[in-house]
């Protein structure tokens, strides 16, 4: 599980958004009507004019959960976990709208909250990040969900460097790996991102016994950016596809249709590492993004280390 938190000004901006959407499902309200959303925004509204100095009464967050769950996930186990969340969170005595989006491929639900609580006083959002990632993990190992490496919770936008670029690799990686069967169409998935590979060679003969990705002027091995990519693991995943066991140089040409998946995957990645998502485009005068803050379990190194050299990864 991933929360994505945003805060801001408008009820009625950020209401309309996760309600109209045409696969929107509103699973519950507290402290609101549903049935209409003129209705839910005059409920928030009412509510905020208790703490009237609070400018930024709009709370959302967006629990992201991994496709790999979708068929379990029903509707009263996704609301049971929103609430879960905000309980173990510290968001309570407020409104709450709980909306299920089905716009993407991996269960996700929109949760607006009313930051003025139902006693008029204000609803602190002081270490939400750094509860947020906390919670999500614990609530994902509670609940028996599939467990995302704790690289894909990194803050992006925090990183700088070798660092940064060590991460925009990883993803690279991951999302050529899901688009790709082969040796071949795996290399010039990443080649299209600008990401190279390097074998490693035993000797002067022809066996491949290690190899290292570079991107930017760096060059990272591919144990050092995550141990499930060295040449043995990777290699093992392609011969368990049964597709194509051999490496070609040359590789394979792919076709068109692949390579609009993997420009589509690289435009995901690109919208994700800038830290804008559709919400804050359509609503940014209304619903500013907080503050990103680096997620607490990370800690990097501040060893400053010439390019094009190998560098660990935290873990």
């Amino acid at each position: 599980m991933i929360g994505k938190i945003t805060s801001g000004k408008s009820f009625g901006g950020c209401v309309r958004y996760v309600v109209q959407k045409d696969t929107a499902r509103v699973l519950d309200g507290l402290g609101i009507r549903t049935a209409d959303v003129k209705r839910t925004i005059a409920d928030f509204n009412f509510q905020r004019s208790a703490n009237p100095e609070l400018t930024k009464a709009v709370g959302h967050i967006s629990l992201n959960l991994s496709e790999q769950d979708k068929l379990k996930l029903t509707d009263e186990k996704m609301l049971e976990m929103a609430n879960e969340y905000l309980d173990r969170i510290g968001i309570k005595d407020t409104q709450v709208l709980f909306v299920r989006h089905e716009d993407k491929s991996h269960p996700h639900v929109h949760i607006v909250y009313n930051r003025v609580s139902n006693s008029g006083k204000t609803i602190s959002d002081k270490n939400l990040f750094h509860k947020n990632a906390k919670v999500c993990r614990e609530l994902t190992k509670a609940h028996g969900l599939f467990l995302a490496s704790c690289k894909m919770h990194v803050n992006r936008q925090a990183l700088k460097g070798a660092d940064k670029v060590k991460y925009e690799i990883f993803d690279h990686i991951i999302y050529a790996k899901a688009v790709t069967k082969n040796w071949g169409n795996f290399e010039q998935a990443l080649k299209n991102d600008g990401v190279g590979i390097i074998f490693k060679y035993n000797g002067n003969t022809q066996k491949i016994q290690g190899l290292s990705f570079n991107k930017d002027g760096y060059v990272f091995k591919g144990s050092e950016i995550d141990r499930s990519l060295s040449y043995g693991k990777l290699n093992a995943e392609f011969n368990a596809i049964a597709l194509d066991t051999s490496y070609s140089p040359a590789g394979t040409k792919e076709p068109a249709t692949m390579q609009n998946l993997v420009n589509e995957i690289r435009n995901h990645i690109q919208s994700d590492h800038t830290g804008t998502s559709l919400l804050e485009v359509l609503l940014q005068s209304e619903l500013p993004t907080l503050a990103t803050e680096p997620e607490p379990f990370i800690k990097r190194k501040k060893k400053s280390q010439a390019k094009g050299k190998s560098r660990g990864m935290s873990r």
